[in-house]
């Protein structure tokens, strides 16, 4: 008895269309053929003629190699075909179109019924790998074509493209800003603290070895790394952005009271506590202190800053008569060479702090001959080389921390006042007291900035 054939099978459909398919690869039974251009494409006609609705017979049986500037001719018109047609051949892997020879066609296909087929062409251009196109013809699209201007994210995707075709570029290549915040090394809890300037948030970080608790000077932050020099000669790091870190003991230097910068990948340390000329640099790369050229002043407590890719000393307290000068002193690292700036402070100081941004240099603070402490503040331009005064601040101090986070000036600490934190705006020209610091028992001149 003859087998029953089970037509209601989906496994059945499957093969006869998986059979159908291989007629066509080997043009076996065809009997319509589809032209476009020069390329010629045997189907079966009554497939084609069921297949206006085009489901899955459209994986497995259309191969198709379109040139837009051509019609199809016969069975139906090319913009006649429906947009679940045109999706799939947009979309298939299985056409052997060139990207742009589909965009071509899509565009035609669109323009000729524009109001009811715009929003199918502004989904299916997304979906082109537009990398594949001739950039002409990619720059072509964004000048000249109006469908394009519709969208945005097609201008987007379209720019990006152009982008990746000139190399491995990407938005990971650009540094993004970080939250910058200020750190602070407290004594009472025995472990360091960031404040967030922006929302006046404290968080706790790692904790202080106890050599460093009980001799710390001063710090710096560089890289990835917070440095910390202590009054015993002893030189630390830690990685800050790792939660478990640990201080790393590094190699000693020959600065007993430390004030240090960090300049183009190396920390630049002066003696501070103590007159003296000497100037020594430290290379992670080395583990290593060098020193360098002595300074033409012996001064001490001077303040210390990098700028304009130079490392200034600026004002301090002289040896002979130990009383407070406004000179300025800066280091060249490229020859090697000190020199005096030929403008000087309009104030003698000591004790005070400096700090730079883009913009310029700012001494802030500090005390003047035994006299007094001061809240006066002077700025440097980096394009006109003058020392102006600026507003004062709100509370005098010396021997405190100073940093930059975003282009504005904060103070911390200090012998004035160790509990609030002032911070100035060069927009408005302005200082206020942003935070308190309640319960702290903070490092004076331990104070940096950091990104995380």
């Amino acid at each position: 008895m003859e087998e029953k054939i089970n037509t209601d099978s989906k496994e059945h459909a499957v093969e006869i269309l998986q059979q159908l398919n291989e007629y066509r690869k080997t043009g076996r039974h065809c009997d319509f053929m589809i032209k476009a251009g020069s390329e010629e494409l045997p189907v079966h006609k009554n497939i084609m003629s069921a297949s206006t609705t085009v489901n899955n017979l459209r994986k497995n049986a259309i191969n198709l190699h379109c040139n837009v500037s051509k019609k199809l001719p016969s069975l139906m018109s090319w913009m006649d075909l429906d947009e679940k047609f045109i999706s799939f051949l947009m979309e298939s892997n299985e056409t052997k179109a060139k990207e742009e020879g589909k965009c071509k066609m899509l565009l035609a296909w669109t323009k000729h019924d524009i109001d009811e087929r715009k929003e199918c062409f502004l989904g299916l251009v997304m979906k082109f790998q537009l990398t594949k196109m001739t950039l002409s013809y990619r720059r072509f699209l964004v000048e000249n074509e109006p469908l394009i201007f519709e969208s945005m994210q097609s201008i987007q995707s379209l720019t990006l493209s152009i982008l990746d075709s000139h190399g491995d570029i990407s938005s990971k290549d650009f540094n993004l800003p970080k939250n910058k915040q200020l750190v602070v090394f407290d004594q009472t809890s025995q472990r360091i603290h960031s404040l967030d300037v922006a929302d006046k948030t404290w968080t706790p970080m790692q904790t202080m070895d106890q050599a460093i608790i009980k001799k710390l000077y001063s710090a710096v932050m560089m890289e990835s790394y917070i440095y910390v020099i202590c009054t015993n000669k002893l030189f630390y790091r830690l990685e800050y952005a790792e939660s478990n870190a640990k201080w790393e003991q590094m190699a000693n230097t020959n600065l007993q009271y430390a004030c240090v910068v960090a300049l183009d990948g190396f920390v630049y340390g002066i003696e501070y506590g103590k007159s003296s000329n000497i100037m020594e640099r430290y290379d992670p790369s080395n583990n290593r202190w060098t020193r360098l050229a002595n300074k033409s002043l012996i001064l001490a407590c001077e303040s210390l800053v990098a700028a304009d890719g130079k490392v200034f000393c600026i004002a301090g307290q002289s040896k002979q008569q130990y009383r407070a000068t406004n000179q300025v002193e800066i280091y060249d690292p490229v020859t090697s060479t000190w020199s005096m700036d030929n403008r000087s402070l309009n104030e003698a100081r000591y004790y005070a702090s400096a700090t730079a941004t883009e913009e310029g240099i700012y001494v802030i603070g500090g005390y003047v001959n035994g006299k007094s402490l001061l809240t006066t503040v002077e700025f440097r331009s980096s394009v006109t080389k003058a020392w102006v005064m600026l507003k004062p601040m709100k509370t005098a101090r010396h021997w405190f921390g100073s940093c930059v986070i975003d282009e504005e000036v904060y103070v911390i600490g200090g012998n004035g006042n160790p509990a609030n934190i002032e911070e100035y705006d060069p927009e408005i020209k302005e200082w206020k007291i942003i935070e308190t610091i309640p319960g702290k028992n903070i490092f004076p001149r331990a104070t940096v900035a950091i990104s995380i």
